[in-house]
């Protein structure tokens, strides 16, 4: 396409007219993706064992958050009640 000239690129446009409808056509008639393929993703089979794994990771892991703070929270009021502060790690050495 002569871009350089106005009058060749005119020229150009009136004689390719047709042939440049007809693609325009051809693709806003069904030769593009259908609306539904481009606003759903696509299942793809192999990252759904993937997510199932991961959850019941996330779901353990959430588990073991809660035993802790009810093990924290527990040894927490025992040493309360004592009126002694728990120690954070059992020592070995009691005497020094």
């Amino acid at each position: 396409m002569p871009y350089k000239e106005p009058e060749r690129k005119r020229q150009w446009e009136r004689e390719h007219r047709e042939e440049r409808n007809a693609r325009r056509r051809k693709s806003l008639s069904g030769g593009g993706p259908a609306p539904s393929d481009i606003l759903a993703p696509k299942s793809n089979t192999a990252n759904e064992g993937k997510s199932d794994k991961v959850f019941i990771v996330q779901l353990a892991m959430g588990f073991a958050f809660v035993l802790f703070l009810l093990f924290a929270g527990w040894r927490f009021l025992r040493s309360r009640k004592a009126g002694e502060p728990a120690p954070l790690f059992a020592s070995s050495e009691q005497g020094q």
